[in-house]
């Protein structure tokens, strides 16, 4: 449940797919999404290649999920070593499925999509993107707002925001259908001057949707989707639809499938882009308006960008 399955896809390039030597999803509800992302790993068509086991350096190829991994994971290392400690291994994971790449194939094919292509896909923000990460600890039946980050001036045209949360949980081991403790309600409120008479809050839209992941209405009605460790999403807005923006997240707690009144705590990773084609300059006006509130991450090692001839 809190770890990283990693799955194979056939090429490094655009037109991927399934490898077919790998493991088909879903996986057991929760933990739904299962492999959580692809990374090449070689088919015959286009072989992994490595030194031989012989000794010198001889080049043969090969194929396996035991190449995807390690792939996957040298995208993980390459992000601590270039932000640090500033990063907890939760994070990491959130945004090597934030930054993966979607596609239409089948969920239970490829999971949240194949992992990026390069380390810069994941920790330079191209010109219109702004990316921020929460990390830290939650308590059970407490609520944390989290803003999404937006310029003090309102956006034009469309507008895409894409989050992803992952949790780690303790589990039940005797209680299959119960099997882990920990829940997220995560609510998004676009517009905060948009709300219902006499509300306190503003008004929730559709977000994460869970009739994506659950394919029966009776699945749906247990609330299957709130026990995943991992929800990961995107949606389009008018940037007029859209005036400080936020998501409620609620955390449950139960234990051997009751409610758990204890306070606990879970850590988890939030990860959250936002996405204005109009507006090349995001970034920087983000950074300005949230100065006293968000940290940039600074690299404690430059990574080379790439720039075409």
């Amino acid at each position: 449940m809190n770890g990283l399955s990693i799955g194979a896809c056939n090429t490094r390039g655009s037109t991927w797919q399934r490898a077919s030597y790998s493991a088909i999803g879903p996986g057991r509800s929760p933990g739904i999404v299962k492999p959580d992302i692809l990374a090449f790993g070689g088919e015959d068509t286009e072989p992994y290649n490595v030194l031989d086991v012989g000794g010198g350096t001889t080049i043969v190829g090969t194929s396996g999920t035991s190449f995807a991994a390690p792939e996957a994971l040298r995208l993980g290392i390459g992000v601590r070593a270039h932000f640090g400690q500033s990063l907890s291994p939760l994070a990491i994971k959130s945004l090597l499925i934030h930054t993966s790449e979607p596609s239409s194939h089948p969920r239970n094919e490829v999971g949240w999509g194949r992992a990026a292509g390069e380390l810069e896909d994941i920790v330079v923000c191209r010109d219109g993107v702004v990316r921020v990460v929460y990390q830290g600890e939650l308590t059970a039946s407490k609520y944390l707002r989290a803003s999404i980050p937006m310029p003090t001036e309102e956006l034009t045209g469309n507008v895409k925001i894409t989050a992803t949360f992952c949790f780690a949980t303790a589990v039940d081991s005797a209680h299959p259908g119960n099997y882990t403790r920990s829940g997220l309600d995560v609510v998004f409120r676009p517009h905060e001057d948009i709300r219902d008479d006499d509300a306190m809050h503003a008004k929730s839209a559709s977000f994460f949707r869970p009739a994506d992941l659950y394919p029966t209405e009776d699945v749906l009605r247990r609330d299957a989707h709130k026990w995943e460790t991992c929800l990961h999403a995107s949606v389009r807005k008018r940037g007029s639809s859209l005036k400080n923006p936020i998501f409620d997240i609620h955390y449950v707690s139960r234990a051997e499938g009751q409610a758990d009144r204890t306070p606990n705590k879970i850590k988890y990773a939030l990860v959250i882009t936002v996405e204005s084609p109009r507006t090349p300059d995001l970034y920087d006006r983000v950074v300005r308006r949230y100065q006293s509130i968000l940290e940039p991450l600074a690299p404690t090692v430059q990574v080379p960008v790439r720039t075409g001839r």
